[in-house]
């Protein structure tokens, strides 16, 4: 048990990752009630924390995914890992990742079958991901290209959450929704991004970033656009849904935060600066959850059912 505690701090700490996913399905939630029930409380029952279950058990069957894609070359790059210590093996996260789906599909389908159908398609294309979508040599010489296929699963995300808080099929989803779903790609690749970015001293054979691919200052350039960009639908969401100064001055005050820091980079390139882009794009992300799911609540109420 102590072995495998140690994966998850490793690999997919709790802590962050928790609060970063109750935050963005939070956001998500408060705005698929908000949009379809104009004027009416936010209303939060017991589905709430099962989709808030659900969804971290997907991100977390994600991370068994790529265990299981970049283990043989992380036997070599990342040899003191818990998981290339052989500390937790590839068959435990297999047999864990079997019981995740299972706890998937069961606590979806209790909430409702637009969830369980969305819930399908979340899995169908998290095989995709493990398969490499059937073009994986080709992904390997071209990681960008990678990186905006693997990112569509942000939107899907965010179109389970919008079932769940509804009970609707994402057809039905107002266009505000659809374009937050957007938000969610944009900080995703942004991050993803960000994470990837070395300083050229840094560097080492056979580990795979963006930066040895396309070069530091393109890899960090490429991050700040997607923030940009994620950064620009969340100011467009704000003036559909008539939020508050307040809102679109925090967002314009986060980009300028996240501009700064890649130029920091630019200008100060080293492993220090690389080190915060990350932290820099994570900030980012749940500080643009936050502010939705606030202003929202403010301008609705909440009721708990």
């Amino acid at each position: 048990m102590k072995n495998f505690w140690d994966y998850l701090q490793e690999r997919f700490p709790l802590q962050s990752n928790g609060l970063l996913i109750v935050s963005y399905f939070t956001a998500n939630y408060m705005l698929a009630r908000g949009a379809l029930w104009v004027g009416e409380p936010l209303q939060v029952s017991w589905q709430f924390p099962a989709g808030c279950i659900v969804l971290l058990l997907m991100f977390f069957h994600i991370r068994i995914i790529d265990e299981h894609k970049d283990y043989a070359q992380d036997l070599i790059v990342h040899p003191a890992r818990v998981l290339s210590q052989g500390l937790v093996t590839l068959n435990l996260l297999r047999n864990i990742g079997g019981g995740i789906v299972a706890c998937e599909l069961i606590l979806s389908l209790a909430v409702g079958l637009p969830a369980f159908s969305m819930c399908l398609v979340l899995l169908f294309f998290s095989w995709l991901i493990y398969k490499e979508f059937f073009i994986g040599e080709f992904l390997s010489k071209h990681l960008l290209f990678n990186a905006f296929l693997h990112m569509l699963i942000m939107p899907l995300y965010s179109l389970y959450v919008f079932s769940v808080s509804s009970g609707k099929y994402p057809t039905s989803a107002p266009e505000t929704v659809l374009l937050y779903a957007w938000v969610s790609y944009g900080v995703g690749l942004g991050y993803e991004l960000a994470r990837k970015t070395r300083a050229p001293a840094d560097e080492r054979p056979g580990l795979i970033t963006y930066s040895s691919f396309m070069g530091p200052y393109y890899s960090a350039g490429s991050a700040l656009l997607a923030l940009l960009f994620s950064g620009s639908v969340s100011l467009l969401v704000g003036l559909f849904l008539h939020f508050g100064i307040w809102y679109h001055a925090t967002v314009a005050i986060l980009l300028l935060i996240v501009t700064a820091g890649i130029l920091h980079f630019r200008l100060k390139t080293n492993s220090e600066t690389a080190a915060l882009l990350p932290i820099y794009a994570g900030i980012f992300i749940f500080a643009f959850d936050i502010l939705l799911a606030a202003e929202m609540i403010r301008l609705h109420g909440v009721v708990l059912l």
